[in-house]
C-alpha cells in the first residue's frame, strides 16, 4: 500500500476546518500514536506551541529533528541525546551525504541497531578472533573490534581504517585503537558507520536510486541480505519521514 509524503501529511493540518468527518479522524489518529509522543513535553507539541525557543535554534545545526529520527527508529526523543545527534550532524557533513543517502543510510542502521538500540554488538567478538580478513592478528582483537556503531563495523581492519581516515583529516584520536568498541561505539556511533559507507563509495551508489535490498546486500554481504524485510521496514519509514519516493525492494 503506497504511503502519503510528508508534505502531504502536512496538508491535512493545512485544510483543517474543524469539520465533524475531519474531528473523527483526529481521533482515530490521535489512537494511533505512541503513548510516549503524547506527552505534553513531547518535542513536537513544544515545537507546535513554539515553546522550544533556543532548543529550536540549536537543532538546527542538525540535518534532520529529534522527532524525525524517533519517528524513524521508532524510539523517544528523550532516547535521543544532544550528543548523538550532534554526532549524527558531523557524520552527515563529513562524509557529505545527501538526503537521499541519508534515507538509505538510516534504514541500514535502523535494522542493524534495533532501532538504536544497540550501538554496539550484542555478542562479546570472541569468534572474530584470528580472522584475518578482518586483520585481527593480535590476540583479543575479536573481542576488542567487534561491531560497533549503528553500522556494525567489525574488526582491527575497519577500526584501523577509520583511525587513519581521521588522523589525515587532523583529528588524531588514540583512544579508537587503544580502546576499541567500547569506546568507539560511545563516542562515534554514527561517524564510524558513516565512515564505511563513506569507504565503500555509498553515495555514489545511492544516487543511482537503487532497490534497498541491494543497498542491504551491500552493507550484509549477501543477497537477500539477513533480516532483508525488517530493513525494508525502516528504510520506509526513513523515506517517508523524509519526505522522499521510496526506491521499492
Amino acid at each position: 500500500m503506497a504511503q502519503i509524503s510528508i508534505e502531504s501529511f502536512k496538508n491535512f493540518f493545512k485544510f483543517y476546518e474543524g469539520e465533524s468527518h475531519q474531528q473523527l479522524a483526529v481521533e482515530k489518529l490521535y489512537k494511533l500514536i505512541p503513548l510516549d509522543a503524547l506527552e505534553d513535553n513531547s518535542e513536537w507539541i513544544l515545537q507546535y506551541r513554539d515553546q522550544l525557543k533556543d532548543q529550536t535554534i540549536e537543532t538546527k545545526q542538525w540535518p534532520i529533528t529529534k522527532v524525525q529520527m524517533g519517528l524513524i527508529m521508532n524510539c523517544s526523543t528523550e532516547s535521543l541525546p544532544d550528543s548523538l545527534m550532534d554526532d549524527f550532524a558531523r557524520c552527515v557533513d563529513l562524509y557529505q551525504m545527501d538526503r537521499l543517502s541519508i534515507a538509505y543510510f538510516l534504514g541500514q542502521c535502523g535494522h542493524e541497531s534495533a532501532g538504536l538500540r544497540y550501538p554496539m554488538e550484542i555478542h562479546d567478538g570472541s569468534d572474530y578472533e584470528n580472522r584475518r580478513d578482518l586483520n585481527n592478528i593480535y590476540p583479543g582483537d575479536g573481542v576488542k573490534f567487534a561491531g560497533t556503531g549503528f553500522l556494525q563495523c567489525t574488526g582491527r581492519f575497519n577500526h584501523q581504517r577509520y583511525s587513519d581516515y581521521l588522523q589525515n583529516k587532523g583529528e588524531y584520536d588514540y583512544k579508537i585503537m587503544e580502546v576499541g568498541k567500547t569506546y568507539t561505539s560511545e563516542k562515534y556511533p554514527w561517524s564510524i558507520s558513516g565512515f564505511w559507507w563513506h569507504d565503500n563509495d555509498m553515495n555514489s551508489f545511492c544516487k543511482m536510486k537503487p532497490p534497498v535490498d541491494q543497498v542491504g546486500q551491500r552493507v550484509n554481504g549477501k543477497y537477500l541480505p539477513n533480516g532483508y524485510e525488517d530493513r525494508r521496514v525502516y528504510s520506509k519509514k526513513a523515506f517517508e519521514v523524509l519526505g522522499l519516493p521510496y526506491p521499492g525492494n
